[in-house]
């Protein structure tokens, strides 16, 4: 089943949402328990049922869709898991997988030579990421003698395991090779984020965990800065150009369909040997204005 999200944002109606919301989060435990199940008892599905699936649900067959998100729970399960760490609810990071498979289900194309599976993996992430991420509780960093042997071997342990074994670390074999609880590799985990891994299913129908190489919030917040700050120079530097030298800078290679110089020549009534000799000159104005702006 599709998980409601919450009573967030519903205005006057919020306060007899959030009593209903109360009374369904005590049965939390028994819908998780429920999910799980469906999960161990859902046989995987052969590429052409896959297939089959999708086409019904897309004519409108809402139990095709309910038996392709029944059929791949598992993997928003092994998903939302290692997000859970961040505070966030189980039940609410499994809500966002599942609209995760649903946009995968709406997009898919058997065209694309892969599997449903490993196709959706990349939707029910990002959608639990974001959510994750969007929602998380601020943990501190632990302070205890185990919590700083983790902190410090942590990701060396994880790379260690996974070139000897071929696959990403569990918790547990972290654990053990760092000789502390299960409990204090979490914390940190929850710490540092919980970056852990992807899992999808093969087309033998197995599962393998693939490294989750999104950035983390922080270098997605410097990235951004970062463009942001190309963009208000580029912009500056642009304004350097006349007006017709601006017109052929954009329309040669800001435009999302570029015109070649013959095309900007029949245009703007120029020769195509003009075009390039104003591009020429606007080129060497902005690389001036550009370097002034970082010297």
């Amino acid at each position: 089943m599709i998980l409601a999200r919450g009573p967030g944002a519903l205005g006057k109606w919020a306060g007899p949402v959030r009593a209903l919301w109360a009374v369904m989060k005590r049965h939390t435990h028994d819908r998780l328990a429920r999910y799980r199940q469906i999960a161990r008892e859902t046989p995987l599905l052969r590429a052409d049922e896959e297939r089959e699936l999708i086409e019904q649900f897309r004519a409108g067959s809402n139990v095709a869709l309910q038996h392709l998100l029944d059929a791949h729970l598992r993997l928003v399960l092994s998903v939302a898991k290692r997000y859970a760490c961040q505070g966030t609810s189980m039940e609410d990071l499994i809500s966002e997988g599942n609209l995760g498979l649903l946009e995968a289900a709406r997009r898919f194309s058997s065209d694309r030579g892969t599997r449903f599976g490993t196709y959706a993996a990349w939707w029910v992430r990002s959608h639990v990421r974001r959510f994750a991420f969007a929602n998380r509780r601020i943990v501190g960093t632990p302070s205890t003698r185990n919590a700083r042997r983790v902190i410090s071997g942590l990701r060396k342990t994880q790379r260690l395991i996974a070139q000897r074994e071929g696959r990403c670390a569990a918790r547990t074999e972290v654990a053990e090779a760092l000789g502390v609880p299960e409990e204090d590799v979490a914390l940190v985990e929850a710490a540092l984020g919980c970056r852990d891994s992807v899992v999808g299913p093969l087309d033998d129908g197995t599962i393998r965990e693939l490294p989750d190489k999104a950035p983390t919030p922080e270098q997605l917040t410097a990235a951004l800065e970062l463009r942001d700050y190309q963009r208000a120079q580029v912009k500056t530097a642009l304004e350097a150009l006349s007006e017709r030298e601006r017109e052929i800078v954009r329309r040669r290679y800001l435009c999302e369909d570029t015109e070649t110089l013959a095309i900007l020549g029949e245009s703007l009534g120029l020769s195509r040997e003009r075009v390039r000799q104003i591009e020429k000159r606007a080129q060497m104005k902005l690389r001036s204005a550009l370097l002034s702006c970082v010297a």
